[in-house]
């Protein structure tokens, strides 16, 4: 039987690309959605076997996705990323991914990722579980991940504080417990490390202020 895939991404040049990829291997495009909520609807419509999703899509996280995977008769999902970095790999783990890509993956590294989790079976490599499970990620916070996004954006303590309401003092002691969790030692070096890592595309912790 064909194995039916769900392409998931917001670029139209990697969707074609997946699509014929997969394809010319024998594998069938059940259909590619450009964002989460295109993807919903088709994976409510059923006939998929394994998804392929990117983590950046423009109206949320791929990982709201992978919330699906352990459902009853849901489909395989492998997240397909740019970053190889131990805190997606470990997220996507943890919520029931089967496999994870880099996007400069070649098409037979993703073919065979496709038919080992259609029949069951995970598509990590060891080096990726290796890294995987020596990450011990510790997510944001709602506010953490607030604080962090006008951090990227360029604002002030004080303008921060102004924003959340919350006082000058409040964001610095913040910034602090952020800087010891995450061993940097300035905004700036916080701002560069959570934008190329991505971490406002990871899910924040739940029940953490």
């Amino acid at each position: 039987m064909t194995i039916r895939v769900l392409l998931v991404d917001d670029h139209p040049v990697v969707l074609d690309g997946l699509a014929a990829g997969l394809r010319q291997n024998g594998i069938g495009v059940a259909g590619s959605a450009t964002s989460l909520g295109e993807a919903r609807g088709m994976l409510a419509r059923g006939d998929v076997d394994v998804v392929l999703v990117d983590i950046r899509l423009p109206d949320g996280s791929g990982t709201e996705l992978l919330r699906l995977a352990k459902d009853p008769g849901a489909p395989a999902f492998i997240v397909m990323s740019s970053f190889a970095s131990p805190e997606y790999l470990e997220v996507a783990m943890s919520l029931g991914a089967k496999g994870y890509l880099l996007k400069t993956a070649k098409t037979a590294e993703i073919v065979a990722a496709v038919r080992r989790v259609s029949a069951g079976m995970p598509a990590f490599t060891p080096a990726q579980l290796l890294e995987g499970h020596g990450a011990n990620w510790t997510p944001l916070s709602d506010r953490e991940a607030r604080i962090v996004s006008r951090l990227l954006a360029g604002r002030s303590n004080d303008e921060i504080g102004a924003d959340l309401g919350l006082s000058t003092k409040r964001v610095e002691a913040y910034l602090t417990r952020l800087f010891e969790r995450y061993d940097v030692a300035s905004r700036t070096e916080l701002a560069l490390r959570a934008q190329a890592e991505g971490w406002l595309d990871l899910p924040t912790a739940e029940g953490r202020t």
